[in-house]
């Protein structure tokens, strides 16, 4: 890739006028289904409110970006830009939520799924009926994934396969009803990214919930056990610890071809970035919006302390960086939508995924010190953006290794990792 762009720049800011019905429709449901308080008390109790996801299944958000014929609206990654921003705003959980189910699930089912399972999997997905995790990681490493993946499944006499292994931090496991497992199926000498399949492994009954909304706690397959590791921030999306233990699988269950599950999962991955990008956003811009408000109303020395350069200055700063960050994640996802395939792509949503995570750190940091005190309250709902960002910039890829790649593809180094 040169350092000249090589691509068209897009001179058209505006939206549609659907999707600017389905922007407006996304801010009403908010208020109504998750205001701030609601939100608080989720995080407070550490509870994924399912109710909710039904309910945006119900509004068709979480089939906009799926073809009709699964019942989508046949949208692009665009509209899942918009969507994750918005329910980000206030919300980032649902926003994980939202990058977990549509993302690692259901795009990589309609990329790579038999109709069979397109058919199995999507339409329970759009109407907010199902949600899926993703298991990849594993405790001997992050960004090295290749060197740590240590869980296998051993193929048998009869054609099916024996899984065994541990993943970590698998988010949402709790409230998901279908594992995105990647495990070897296949040993390929000096080249680690071959021979790694994916699983799609169901619990046993998927779907069942209680009268308050909370997803029973009922079993995946026989041998998978699963503890949840205590964090920082993200309470409301709780991630775990998972053991495999003899647990058999079926080819019916494979994602994908057998043994190119890493290569499959990798074209799925600027539709990741960019929807954790647009999660920055939003969390970004509920911070701004939430320490506006407060410089607004706080009063020192006879005045709103919004008119004092020191804290004025902040908030420009914010504002300026989420402009930009919005900016660049959008063109993101423009040139994703536009041609899928080129490789251009990959850089420009590293990019953004890397700057947003950065940028929404610091407004978080920003908005702290500007609600100084009350911030550093329960009360106030900038504690909970501030210890939610903190994941977003090494998750799921390291703003560092973001660097090593746009160094590499983009400006021709060599790898540095």
């Amino acid at each position: 890739m040169s350092l000249q762009a090589d691509y068209l720049i897009p001179i058209n800011f505006g939206l549609s006028e659907e999707r600017k019905m389905m922007i407006d429709m996304l801010k009403k449901f908010k208020e109504k289904e998750c205001p701030k308080d609601k939100i608080a008390e989720w995080d407070e109790e550490q509870h994924f409110p399912v109710d909710v996801w039904k309910k945006l299944g119900n509004e068709g958000i979480l089939g906009a970006c799926f073809p009709e014929e699964y019942g989508g609206t046949g949208g692009n990654i665009i509209d899942e830009t918009l969507i994750t921003e918005e329910i980000s705003n206030s919300f980032s959980a649902m926003g994980l939520a939202y990058l977990t189910g549509v993302c690692f699930g259901g795009m990589s089912i309609l990329h790579y799924g038999t109709e069979e399972q397109k058919q199995k999997y999507l339409p329970p997905l759009i109407a907010g009926d199902t949600n899926f995790c993703l298991s990849l990681t594993e405790p001997g490493g992050g960004t090295d994934i290749l060197g740590a993946l240590k869980s296998r499944a051993v193929e048998q006499p009869d054609g099916s396969f024996i899984c065994n292994g541990t993943k970590i931090y698998t988010t949402g496991m709790h409230v998901a009803d279908t594992i995105v497992l990647i495990v070897r199926t296949d040993d390929v000498e000096g080249k680690p990214a071959k021979g790694l399949t994916i699983f799609l492994v169901d619990r046993e009954n998927p779907g069942k919930q209680e009268t308050d909304g909370r997803l029973l706690n009922q079993p995946f397959s026989k041998g998978i056990t699963y503890n949840k590791i205590m964090k920082l921030g993200s309470h409301i999306l709780a991630s775990f610890e998972v053991s495999y233990e003899d647990v058999k699988l079926t080819k019916q269950q494979i994602l994908g071809k057998r043994g190119s599950g890493w290569y499959d999962l990798l074209a799925t991955l600027n539709n990741e970035r960019i929807v954790c990008a647009a999660i920055c956003v939003g969390l970004a811009q509920g911070c701004l919006e939430e320490a506006n408000q407060y410089a607004m109303e706080r009063e020192a020395f006879g005045k709103p302390i919004g008119q004092f350069q020191a804290i004025q200055h902040q908030l420009a700063d914010m504002a300026t960086e989420i402009e930009l960050s919005r900016l660049i994640t959008y063109k993101a996802a423009w040139m994703q939508a536009s041609n899928p395939t080129d490789m251009a792509n990959g850089v420009i949503a590293s990019m953004a995924k890397m700057y947003t995570s950065d940028a929404a750190f610091r407004c978080t940091d920003r908005a702290m010190r500007i609600l100084a005190g009350a911030g550093f309250t329960m009360e106030y709902h900038i504690q909970r953006y501030y210890r939610d960002i903190r994941q977003l910039v090494f998750a799921p890829i390291t703003n560092e290794m973001s660097r090593s790649f746009i160094g590499q593809v983009m400006l021709g180094q060599k790898k540095s990792y």
